[in-house]
């Protein structure tokens, strides 16, 4: 029988670490919040190797004593609480007390600190939850602290870290995020020595943001004016009409100075753009909350990445009430959303479908029951060009769909949804065939990226230029665009290509397989693709119906949407009689 037994002291760190440390972003972000604490007005972060082989975070905050450095590296101590009511009151960043203990016990740790009235300050080393020394320091008011070999006691969490340049973007996007929620604070961001940015305390924010995010997310943002309620303050930053993500990446949430994930914020500003955006993009926005600390929880996250609202409708009404407000002041009604040039995919499936080449068999019309599981309707040929469906065109409704006789009925079609398989169809052939054709840019088109992205870019780039792209590397973050896939318009390439990357980076288990990518990029490279009847001739419509007829699943589109609906003789007579 198991004897129960309590835990050494180290062995419930690193267990602890776990939930603490996750990857080297993470001991950044702690570090950073302590400093934040401590009142710094001035922090700097060196790393390398994505942080693996070394973390430093330098501020020039209050600092503390010999005792109140030692006491700082046992478990549950902290000067943020004190009772359990004051969780009901969180007002920084810190108050768990587990950090500093459990980011000791699975590296080299090295503490120097010092409170401005204090003769010298105090060195602490740590390797692996074990204290080496503590002695006297000479050093200038502030805390210095240094994390090396990270996981080097559990090198079994090593293998669970990203590549270096992955881990390296995690930690140039956490640091950015905190730089512009605390324009307040100078900061200084460092790799191997290089810096990467540098920005003053007491910055404006579009400022701020200019040097931190990049000067195209700055032209793409306004400033948005304060917003009050009782208990409630809004600031920040919201995209112009029309500019749009295909991720949340640049969907900013700052609630009292801490930047997290809340699905209320996110709701509330998705929501006031939903007319000005495309339908499942994101707007950009950079949204700073200020909040009666009693009004939020922020203890439901073990990384206290998330945040909850005592009374969530309340706060989601203020955010849609106040960023409408901004919008209608700038004149935003509902912008037309953007379309994929329709490309000529018909030729290309049908001249290499051998059932499209064969004898004028009569192939009978599609039958009035709904797709099959696999999406194809019933007794309908994988490849029946419209020649020998018998389709006849009879109406045009609204510019979207069109009506059409049977052999055996009536059939509406979806214009939009018949458009995107082709084309999705189309694009997936040149994938999976590696047959994709590029255009070469007569003028090159710039980008430049933010550090996750630029690090998927880099890793991805056998599968991205085998797509169709050509990409060269300009600088860090920069690059340089060369070639297109045919089927991709160079006026929609920068957003595609921030998109791709976006998805790249959310589904990068997806994007390691190569059928999986190749569908991925094949879905987001149609997701805007919508054909309207009203510029097609009859002519056209008829190729249109032959080349869905060519696909492999003609009865539905990629997202699973029907792309037509038949009524037979049968069915309609039941109806009229």
């Amino acid at each position: 029988m198991s004897i129960i037994r309590i835990l050494d002291v180290t062995v419930a760190n690193q267990i602890a670490a776990g939930e603490v440390v996750e990857r080297p972003a993470a001991v950044i972000k702690e570090l950073l919040e302590n400093a934040l604490d401590a009142a710094a007005t001035r922090v700097v972060v060196d790393f390398s190797r994505g942080g693996k082989a070394l973390m430093i975070v330098e501020d020039d905050g209050k600092g503390m004593t010999s005792d109140q450095a030692v006491l700082s590296l046992e478990r549950h101590a902290t000067s943020k609480i004190c009772m359990a009511s004051d969780l009901d009151r969180i007002a920084t960043f810190g108050f768990r007390g587990e950090a500093l203990p459990s980011i000791a016990s699975v590296a080299r740790f090295t503490m120097q600190t010092r409170p401005s009235d204090a003769a010298a300050g105090t060195e602490i080393l740590v390797i692996g939850g074990k204290l080496v020394h503590c002695k006297d320091h000479g050093m200038a008011p502030g805390t210095r602290i240094e994390v090396a070999n990270l996981f080097h006691p559990v090198p079994a969490r090593l293998k669970f870290l990203k590549s270096d340049e992955t881990e390296a973007a995690h930690i140039v996007r956490l640091v950015r995020l905190y730089a512009v929620a605390h324009p307040e604070v100078g900061f200084l961001l460092r790799e191997d020595g290089r810096e990467i940015f540098r920005s003053p305390g007491n910055a404006p924010l579009l400022e701020r943001v200019r040097e931190i995010w990049g000067r195209q997310v700055a032209e793409e943002v306004t400033i948005m004016p304060t917003f009050e309620r009782p208990g409630m303050r809004l600031t920040g930053l919201l995209g112009k009409p029309g500019v749009s993500r295909g991720t949340r990446q640049d969907l900013i949430t700052v609630v009292n100075g801490r930047p997290v994930d809340s699905r209320t914020m996110s709701y509330a500003l998705t929501e006031s753009y939903h007319t000005l955006i495309p339908k499942g993009r994101y707007p950009l926005a950079f949204a700073f909350l200020e909040i009666d600390p009693a009004w939020v929880d922020v203890n439901v996250h073990p990384a206290k990445r998330e945040v909850r609202f005592r009374d969530e409708a309340k706060v989601r009404n203020f955010l849609i009430e106040s960023v409408l407000a901004v919008l209608r002041s700038s004149g935003g009604d509902g912008l037309p959303v953007q379309t994929i040039p329709a490309v000529t995919p018909s030729a290309y499936l049908v001249e290499r479908s051998p059932l499209a080449m064969a004898g004028p068999a009569y192939v009978p019309s599609v039958a009035s029951s709904p797709p099959t599981e696999a999406g194809r309707p019933a007794n309908v040929s994988n490849h029946a060009p419209a020649v020998r469906l018998g389709w006849r065109l009879l109406a045009r409704l609204r510019a979207e769909r069109a009506v059409f006789e049977t052999p055996t009925g009536l059939a509406i079609l979806d214009l939009g949804a018949a458009h995107q398989r082709i084309l999705y169809e189309s694009i997936l052939t040149q994938f999976s065939r590696q047959e994709s054709v590029a255009q070469t840019l007569l003028v090159p088109l710039n980008i430049e990226l933010e550090p996750l992205p630029a690090a998927v870019l880099k890793e991805q780039m056998a599968l991205i230029t085998k797509a169709g792209f050509a990409f060269e590397e300009f600088g860090r973050n920069f690059w340089r665009i060369a070639a297109l896939p045919a089927w991709l318009a160079p006026e929609d390439c920068l957003g595609f290509i921030r998109d791709m990357l976006a998805e790249m980076a959310r589904r990068e288990g997806d994007f390691g397989k190569p059928a999986l990518a190749y569908d991925a990029l094949a879905k987001l490279a149609i997701q805007r693709a919508r054909r309207k009847g009203d510029g097609l001739s009859d002519l056209e419509l008829a190729k249109l119906v032959q080349a869905l007829f060519a696909t492999t699943q003609p009865g539905t589109c990629p997202r699973g949407h029907r792309t037509y609906i038949e009524w037979t003789d049968a069915d309609l007579t039941r109806r009229l009689v």
